[in-house]
């Protein structure tokens, strides 16, 4: 008895699983992009993170997008009573100040925050620590349109606040004199730590030793000022802590894999009004 000829498949639009990489203009996202229903995606995602804040903002610092938990984090029972608001109408107080103006940061001087460790004071008196990330979003103009990210909840060290909030002003001094010389021994005497300890907690927060860390943020900043302006390239080594010209390229070429010099090139096209 002869099987019924069935039609074959038609095949599926794009790459099948396991072909090689397509150059970049045939994994051009923008169909993808353009079909979405709506534009954050991720938000269900981050919606099963109990640990996890999500946000998106506007330009001027107001919701657009937020998950579960910072809804439960400000005490409204759903999401959708945070959008249209600011980080200073949702959390009165001195919290809702420092986002406001953290935010304003990063929007007004295009500045991302990277793993910043902080401690949220909520609604109720309970406290956490947290690592907060932020970046600009980026319009088709090259404006900043707003911002997103997210603050992810730590457990303190050892269990012992203390050294939580001993090593925030570690990192906060770090930020602070980034441009002048600082040694682990310093840092270490600051939080009340030997520089044995010290880089024992930086590794267990960050996965980084203390002088990985330092590296970490000066190139940070580098890699900003080197975006945003054509300051030269001098001034911005001075900025970043780096006694020279050459120091600072030897460590930036070693970290990023090209010159400062070919970083800024590389992005003086994108650079908003």
């Amino acid at each position: 008895m002869q099987r019924p000829q069935t039609k074959p498949r038609p095949a599926p639009e794009g790459p099948a699983l396991g072909a090689p990489a397509c150059n970049a203009a045939a994994c051009d996202p923008s169909p993808l992009l353009s079909r979405l229903g709506r534009p954050f995606v991720c938000e269900d995602l981050f919606d099963a993170i109990g640990d996890t804040v999500f946000f998106v903002k506007d330009a001027a610092g107001r919701y657009v997008t937020v998950n579960r938990t910072l809804a439960a984090r400000s005490g409204r029972a759903r999401k959708e009573d945070l959008i249209g608001l600011t980080a200073a109408e949702v959390f009165p107080g001195i919290l809702g100040r420092r986002i406001a103006e953290q935010d304003r940061r990063v929007i007004a001087d295009r500045e991302p925050i990277h793993g910043k460790l902080e401690l949220h004071l909520y609604p109720g008196g309970a406290e956490d620590w947290c690592l907060t990330w932020k970046e600009p979003i980026v319009g088709d103009d090259q404006a900043v349109i707003g911002l997103t990210g997210i603050s992810r909840d730590l457990q303190p060290i050892g269990g012992a606040g203390r050294d939580m909030s001993n090593l925030s002003r570690v990192i906060d001094h770090i930020e602070a004199e980034m441009d002048k010389p600082l040694r682990i021994d310093d840092l270490a005497a600051r939080a009340g730590l030997t520089a044995h300890q010290l880089d024992a907690r930086m590794r267990s927060l960050f996965g980084l030793s203390v002088r990985q860390y330092l590296i970490r943020a000066r190139i940070e900043r580098a890699c900003s000022r080197l975006r945003l302006t054509d300051a030269p390239i001098v001034s911005i080594a001075l900025d970043c802590g780096y006694a020279d010209q050459a120091a600072f390229t030897r460590q930036f070429r070693k970290s990023v894999g090209i010159t400062p010099a070919q970083y800024q090139r590389h992005h003086a096209g994108t650079r908003g009004p």
